[in-house]
């Protein structure tokens, strides 16, 4: 019984993070501070947008602010102003008063603004709460889920990772001295090298430029220092992909170009 809980569970969250619309809903609308945004040109500024869709009083979303927060918290460390952060309602009654209430009653650092009924229509609904994941020229939907748990938390990341890596800016060169790619552009094979401040298991994540998983590769268990690894790219179509590397709660980027 439980293992055909978990496997609908995990059906239904498949379901919710592929349906509907793969490019996000422009808008320009004033936040709750009185600062007016372009989402589309903000997007093709190179930001990655976060945002929460929440109910006023919905305890499940501020579980998931929590957590939202704390992602953007870490985001704002690793990658300063390259993340926003916004939260808004999903229908049009809280006013601006309720919204920031919400917030500062939480303790949260998002930015807050009314009415995001369109954006919920859009979107596909209201999941208490809907959260979406927006980034690059194109202005793709890298992630978008009705409900949260959890569990989504490395989900999230991982499309905040891919976002930046494809949002034409360059990557943060503090992550660039961990983590490089020889040949790059790669015709068959392509050598990672790699840094690690200690011992501790490794895994890879390979992502096409849409955020789709194309491959996930456990190198185990690695030592401290400079460590290296071949990946073969002869079965990936030609086109740009991001590599993540993965030790323990540290991730690291890296565009690869597969130019078969």
């Amino acid at each position: 019984m439980k293992r055909s809980l978990r496997f609908l569970l995990a059906l239904l969250m498949i379901c919710s993070l592929t349906m509907g619309q793969t490019t996000g809903l422009d808008w320009t609308k004033t936040d709750c501070g009185g600062t007016n945004h372009h989402l589309f040109a903000e997007l093709d500024n190179g930001k990655v947008t976060l945002i929460e869709y929440f109910e006023v009083g919905c305890s499940s979303c501020i579980f998931a602010g929590n957590y939202l927060d704390a992602i953007y918290s870490d985001y704002l460390a690793s990658n300063p102003n390259r993340v926003n952060f916004y939260a808004m309602p999903y229908n049009a009654a809280p006013t601006c008063t309720d919204a920031q209430s919400w917030k500062n009653n939480n303790g949260f650092s998002c930015t807050t603004f009314t009415d995001g009924s369109a954006d919920i229509s859009y979107y596909g609904g209201m999941g208490m709460p809907t959260i979406v994941v927006l980034g690059g020229l194109t202005h793709h939907v890298y992630y978008k889920k009705l409900g949260f748990v959890a569990g989504d938390d490395p989900t999230i990341r991982s499309a905040i990772d891919v976002a930046l890596a494809n949002s034409g800016v360059p990557e943060n060169t503090a992550s660039m001295n961990a983590i490089s790619a020889y040949p790059n552009p790669s015709a068959s094979t392509v050598t990672i090298n790699y840094s690690l401040r200690a011992a501790g298991n490794v895994d890879m994540v390979i992502y096409n430029i849409l955020g789709e998983k194309m491959k996930s590769i456990d190198l185990g268990r690695q030592q401290a220092g400079e460590n290296k690894y071949l990946l073969n790219t002869k079965s990936f179509a030609k086109g740009i992909y991001v590599l993540q590397l993965n030790t323990g709660s540290k991730r690291e980027v890296i565009r690869l170009t597969v130019a078969n």
